[in-house]
Order: C-alpha cells, then structure tokens, then sequence
C-alpha cells in the first residue's frame, strides 16, 4: 500500500511539473480584441477592415463606417484605428478612433485599400467615393497618403484620370520587388511606377469580375485571388498586371455560396532569401462551403499551388478580413464578426497554425507583400 501511495505521489508531482509545461509550450493566440463595436462612436456598422503594419511599428486598421444602416450604400465614413510602436510581444494599444473621410451629403466613401511605400514609409489609401442613390457600379478613384505612419493625411486627389472607373479591392495592396505599386479592383490591378505620383490600369482578366486581392510570386509574377462562390478564382499575370492568364478554380480554397462568396484575404508571409526563410503564403476566409462561417487561415509552402495546413480562428459568423505580418514576426488580422457586430483584431504566431511544426521570423526575414 505504502508502495501504491509513493506512486501515485510520484505521479501526482510529474502532472504538476509536465502539464504546465504542456500549456506553456503549446502555441496559442497572443491576443483578440473587439476593435471596432457596431453603435459606437456614433458608427451604426463598422465593416470592409484593412490592415497594414510599417516598419517602425505601427498598425493602422482602416473600414468602412456606416453611419445609419449597415446596408452597403448607405452614408459611410472611412475610419482609422491606430497602434504604435508594436516591436514586441507586448499586448498592443490602439489611439482613439480617426474619421478620415466623412458623409456631408449621404455619399458613401468605400472599399479602404492602403499600400505602404517602403522606400520612403508613405502610406497611400485608395478610395471608391460613391454619391447617391448608390449604384454597385465602377466609379472614380480617390488617394490619400501619410508620411507620418497615419497620423495625418493629405485631401484626396482624384487620379480616375489614369486608371479609369474601377471597384477596389477590398483589402489591402502591395509593393512589387521592382518597386511597383499594386493595388486590387475587380477586374485586375491598378499600379503606379513612380511612387504615387500617377496611376494606370492593368489589363483586364478574362471571365471573373469581382472583389479579388493580389500576391507577388518568387518568380515575379502576380496572383490574382478572386471572389466568385463555390471556390475562388485564380488568374495569374507575368508582366506585373498587364495581361492576366485564363483564371482556374482552385479546388482547395472553399468560397460561400452565400452572396456569391466573400472577401478574403492573400498574403506573402515571408520569401526565402539567402536561405534565412521559406516560402509562405497565407489566406483566410470563412471556410463553410455554404455561409459566412468559421473565419480559417491557411497556409501555402508552394506559391499557392496547395494548402495543406488549416487553422479555424473562431467558430461562428464572420465575413471580411485582412491580414498583416507585425515587425517581430507575428501575424496580425482583422476580420468581421459576430453577423457584424464588431471588427476584431486578432495577433498570433505561425506556430499557432502549424501546431508548433515552423516557427515565427523575425522582422528581418519577413515580409507582408
């Protein structure tokens, strides 16, 4: 008995010591946040998130505020939540709520795409600004930037001139390794070769025309994600946005039903380089093949060609998102929630993904485009 006893002590004290250690070493969110919450600040409904990070560290999240109804259309303001100084694991602070673009007349400013600029940190957002009644048509582009990590903006420019009518993103838009600027619409990309200064349409990409997001591959060229319902649409472009190839469905990547599927959000995590790093790239969508529900991210070790590894970020509805990767490696992403309800911020690390199998990179080998 007394032999029995000393076991079941022993055992008792292994728990004690391994099964903290089990939850200290098991990969988890680093932290959510309900960012944005429908009925505040005089919001109605916050919807269509952004997010990007800069190298000195700050995160800007940027959406649609709808100020009477949630209904697309409707009166809606462009807003902007800010965090600074993000290099660590520290739990992030986010400033009070910026109105970047405000209704006067009913107009509804709409589908936020930011680019920064890493050659100098400018931060340029893009703009559909709508006039009533509403129609979900092709309009004129608006641009804004800030060279002080958001904290104040120019008046927009309307540079419809060059690129022509068109319906951003939404999301967020990239920075080529040639320097190209490239943003999203839904029949291709608009880019500027000069940092901003001017603008141009890309070519049209044949038999889809929908919200889409846009990913430079290691070879160079470009992939187009697009909406379309059932699964999402690919097309591809080899001479940064000029022409596009037939788009091809990838059976992989689920899009709701529902409305014709949703946004969603492509990003490069990191390119191998040196041999500091791999490949990565990084979706997420709500991954129910029939409603907006269960927001999942996935991962891609091939360029996009499989997407072998999957991780529900919450059961339950959500619709929009966007994703970033911070300076110290972890991923940032914000996406709609709760049937619209809020816009939440959630950080965590690769390893939370993967289940421990990579692991997060440094600021030095990352890149969000």
């Amino acid at each position: 008995m007394r032999e029995m006893g000393a076991t079941r002590l022993w055992l008792w004290l292994v728990l004690l010591v391994v099964a903290p250690l089990e939850l200290w070493c098991t990969p988890r969110k680093v932290e959510e946040t309900e960012l944005l919450i429908s009925g505040h600040d005089a919001i109605n409904t916050y919807r269509i998130p952004s997010i990007i990070s800069t190298r000195n560290g700050t995160v800007l999240v940027f959406c649609e505020g709808r100020r009477d109804r949630q209904e697309d259309g409707s009166p809606t303001d462009i807003v902007l939540k800010r965090s600074l100084s993000n290099h660590g694991p520290s739990k992030m602070k986010w400033q009070p709520i910026q109105i970047l673009l405000t209704t006067r007349a009913g107009e509804a400013y709409m589908n936020p795409v930011p680019i920064v600029d890493e050659r100098d940190g400018t931060i340029f957002l893009l703009v559909n600004p709508y006039t009533q009644p509403y129609k979900d048509v092709p309009v004129h582009i608006w641009l804004m930037k800030s060279r002080d990590e958001g904290a104040t903006w120019s008046s927009p420019t309307d540079i419809t001139m060059g690129t022509g009518l068109k319906e951003l993103g939404p999301g967020i838009g990239i920075q080529m390794r040639n320097g190209r600027l490239v943003a999203p619409v839904y029949d291709g990309v608009i880019f500027s070769d000069d940092h901003g200064k001017t603008w141009k349409s890309g070519g049209k990409i044949p038999d889809v025309y929908s919200e889409s997001q846009v990913v430079e591959l290691v070879d160079g060229s470009l992939l187009l994600n697009v909406r379309q319902g059932g699964h999402r649409a690919i097309g591809i472009s080899r001479d940064g946005g000029q022409t596009w190839s037939k788009p091809e469905n990838d059976m992989a990547l689920s899009d709701p039903t529902d409305y014709r599927g949703c946004q969603a959000s492509l990003i490069r995590y990191s390119r191998k380089e040196g041999g500091k790093s791999k490949n990565f790239l990084l979706f997420s969508n709500p991954s129910d093949p029939n409603h907006r529900l269960n927001m999942t991210v996935r991962i891609s070790y091939d360029e996009g060609r499989t997407w072998p590894v999957a991780k529900r970020i919450k059961e339950g509805p959500g619709g929009y998102s966007s994703m970033t990767v911070l300076p110290d490696g972890s991923i940032g992403m914000v996406y709609e929630s709760g049937s619209f309800r809020t816009i939440s911020f959630v950080r965590f690390k690769l390893e939370w993904i993967t289940g421990g199998q990579e692991s997060s990179l440094d600021h030095e080998t990352r890149t969000g485009n």
